[in-house]
């Protein structure tokens, strides 16, 4: 019984073991997919967001560019006034660093006002006379560093000048701050540049990453996430799948300790049916046994003993007749 017990619970086991990994599997997949959604879910909304202030910044600008006097500016050229009016304008934004105007033919350059305009600022008020650009961080580390945004003045659907608006952009770093789970990490980048990070320092070579672009902004937001179960999550899947084994032992170690004493007794009982079915006539009517599968075993005793009983009746009989007809043969021959 032991060694059928020790197969039962090693094959169990092995079922068991079976049983757990592919829950486990079927876990790990249904974390991977749920972690990929919440990750996507954040970098989009945080896009989003971003895209929202860009946007609001956007609509403020281009009312400026559309005011008539802005217009009747620009079409003086004048350059006293073009600065003047840009120092007017810059009431209109709270984050506002500087405001710029420039008009066709004059080389843009301005390095004495923080922030200073740096070649990128040149570069992009010059292409915006030909097309508008995207709002980007520009300038040098530190106070020259800014958030540039340009517009196309149009009149007739001609761009007759150029405004360019150098903002704060701490608004960018703290929605980014605000992004990131604990155990993840986020960047948002502009080409090579480091915009802001938020979250654990991750390895980033061993992580599953998504990566979404800013709309309204040359930006992209890479969202770093662990996909698999963490340590915690192995640790409590291990000890979870520990427990249960040693419950299901625990119960195969209780269930053999039972059955074999029950056994025991239901043995012992039927040895007493026996020990009675050779030593006296009649068995006893009170052979209870524990188990259902030897309920049938005494009636089998008993109906072996009636067997037994006859066919010793039946000898004993066939014996007493020979002795009798032998008996009478010699009382007539004497």
């Amino acid at each position: 019984m032991v060694r059928l017990f020790s197969w039962l619970a090693a094959m169990t086991m092995l079922l068991f073991l079976i049983s757990g990994s592919g829950v486990y599997w079927m876990s790990h997949i249904t974390v991977v997919h749920s972690k990929e959604g919440a990750a996507m879910a954040v970098a989009k909304a945080t896009a989003a967001t971003l895209s929202a202030q860009i946007e609001l910044l956007n609509k403020t600008i281009d009312k400026m560019v559309d005011d008539p006097e802005v217009l009747a500016i620009i079409a003086n050229a004048n350059p006293s006034q073009l600065s003047a009016t840009a120092t007017k304008l810059e009431k209109y934004f709270p984050e506002v660093l500087k405001v710029r105007l420039f008009v066709p033919g004059v080389s843009p350059t301005d390095d004495q006002i923080v922030p200073k305009m740096g070649f990128a600022d040149i570069e992009m008020v010059r292409e915006t006379f030909a097309k508008d650009r995207l709002p980007s961080i520009q300038g040098e580390q530190g106070a020259d560093r800014h958030l540039a945004i340009t517009r196309g003045i149009k009149r007739n659907n001609e761009v007759v000048g150029v405004i360019l608006v150098s903002l704060n952009y701490d608004f960018i770093s703290k929605n980014i701050r605000t992004a990131a789970a604990d155990e993840d990490y986020i960047e948002l980048k502009q080409d090579q540049l480091f915009l802001g990070v938020s979250g654990a320092k991750i390895d980033t070579d061993k992580s599953d990453n998504i990566h979404v672009k800013v709309p309204n902004a040359d930006w992209e937001i890479i969202y770093y996430y662990t996909s698999g179960l963490g340590l915690s999550e192995l640790s409590m899947v291990a000890i979870i799948m520990l427990v249960s084994g040693l419950l299901v032992l625990l119960a195969f170690f209780f269930t053999h300790r039972k059955l074999s004493d029950l056994l025991v007794q239901d043995i012992n009982c039927i040895m007493k049916a026996i020990k009675d079915m050779m030593t006296i006539q009649r068995l006893h009517s009170n052979y209870s046994v524990n188990l259902t599968e030897m309920n049938s075993v005494i009636p089998t005793l008993v109906q072996f003993k009636r067997v037994l009983d006859q066919d010793r009746n039946e000898t004993a009989s066939d014996s007493y007749d020979n002795y009798d007809d032998v008996g009478m043969d010699n009382f007539f021959d004497d």
